[in-house]
């Protein structure tokens, strides 16, 4: 057990942490998770700019705060050896979609997607972006774990991920993560 830890402690040490991720002040990455919104069958154009704007700063204030390593597992192993107090995708998304919720979006529903749900180690959240008439599989992936800080975004139905709505997003704040947050 002691060598096991202090293999991943190593690696803990070695790991690449990320730079910072872009700002809604970086033009192209703002104009390109835009584009990927208004792109949804429905989707208020204000509302679009928005989460756009909120979700690059949101990201990026969540790395700071976070400290993200690559490959984000890595991240995940500082949390379970306490060396990081949030470093989950569990984390990630109900931190950003707590942010987000903020907004008071209107035409817009935002949602807590999981992937692989009750496989402990593929198990995956992140929030899920999808316009009033929409279905879920029609909405946008936000993903911030996946690229260690950087805003990763789909549709749900073009993403490798199989997600699916988390069934308690309902009352998503009683969504916990293992620690129970």
């Amino acid at each position: 057990m002691g060598h096991l830890l202090a293999i991943l402690l190593a690696a803990q040490l070695l790991a690449c942490v990320t730079p910072p991720p872009p700002r809604s002040s970086d033009a192209e990455a703002l104009r390109a998770l835009e584009q990927a919104l208004v792109a949804l069958p429905g989707m208020p154009e204000a509302q679009a700019r928005r989460i756009a704007i909120a979700a690059l700063d949101v990201t990026a204030e969540l790395h700071t705060r976070y400290r993200p390593q690559r490959p984000p597992q890595f991240g995940n192993m500082a949390f379970h050896l306490g060396l990081r107090d949030r470093a989950l995708c569990c984390h990630w998304a109900k931190d950003l979609l707590r942010e987000l919720s903020a907004l008071e979006l209107e035409g817009v529903a935002l949602h807590w997607g999981v992937a692989h749900r009750g496989r402990t180690f593929r198990e995956h959240s992140a929030v899920v972006v999808v316009p009033e008439g929409a279905r879920f599989e029609e909405g946008l992936v936000l993903d911030a774990w996946r690229n260690a800080g950087h805003l990763h975004f789909a549709r749900v139905d073009r993403d490798r991920y199989p997600w699916k709505l988390h069934p308690a997003d309902e009352v998503r704040h009683r969504i916990s993560c293992s620690d129970g947050s």
